[in-house]
């Protein structure tokens, strides 16, 4: 008993001192190279990357995905949230509507942060994706009115007379014409060109390049 009280007592200054100053380094080295854990809610856009060219998603999506993360306060409270984000990969996609799972190999996280992703809203998302095509459709323009007595219409020409769309493959090929806005003629003496813009009926067809098209009107005495 005496043995084990002697060791105890030995050097008992120097044990106490360096149970002392380990606290110390405890507290203050610990906050610097580990902070406290805190958790952060953020908004994260979604990507969809590797569509195949002739395929597109049409229809509204979720695009903002809620992702909650885990980590250490310095680095959760520096980091720039646009290093962080959301990513869906489609390059196996089929046509059709499909519901999609988003978990922690979809959440793009800077390496060496050591996150942790704790929450993920929503969890799954509906994409409908259809085949898609290109095509080129003839610009029509209609008239109305008559020019000034002793007048006519002697030439319309439209530059393009063309324009490339592309879109949902069914759309698309409903696209016979695309017609821009009637042009007045009630009144006129003297040929004159105008800028017009036009577009697609459908939300899912859009023109590659300008959507202005001018157009050249010749009125000519009878």
């Amino acid at each position: 008993m005496s043995y084990i009280k002697n060791l105890i007592l030995e050097n008992a200054f120097l044990k106490f001192a360096s149970l002392f100053f380990a606290i110390i380094l405890w507290f203050y080295i610990t906050p610097i190279s580990m902070r406290d854990t805190i958790e952060v809610n953020y908004v994260l856009p979604l990507e969809l990357k590797n569509i195949p060219e002739e395929m597109m998603v049409i229809g509204r999506f979720e695009d903002r995905i809620n992702v909650r993360l885990r980590g250490r306060q310095n680095v959760l409270r520096d980091i720039d949230p646009t290093q962080l984000s959301v990513s869906l990969d489609l390059s196996k996609v089929k046509a059709g509507g499909r519901f999609y799972t988003i978990d922690n190999s979809n959440i793009n996280i800077p390496p060496g942060t050591n996150m942790d992703v704790i929450r993920i809203e929503p969890k799954k998302i509906k994409i409908d994706v259809v085949n898609s095509l290109r095509k080129d459709v003839k610009v029509q323009i209609n008239i109305k009115g008559r020019p000034e007595r002793g007048y006519k219409l002697s030439r319309i020409s439209i530059n393009p007379p063309q324009v490339t769309v592309e879109g949902s493959e069914y759309e698309v090929q409903s696209l016979s014409v695309l017609k821009g806005p009637d042009i007045d003629l009630t009144g006129k003496k003297t040929s004159f060109s105008r800028e017009i813009k036009i577009d697609t009926p459908f939300h899912n067809v859009r023109i590659l390049g300008k959507r202005v098209i001018t157009v050249h009107v010749e009125i000519s005495k009878i």
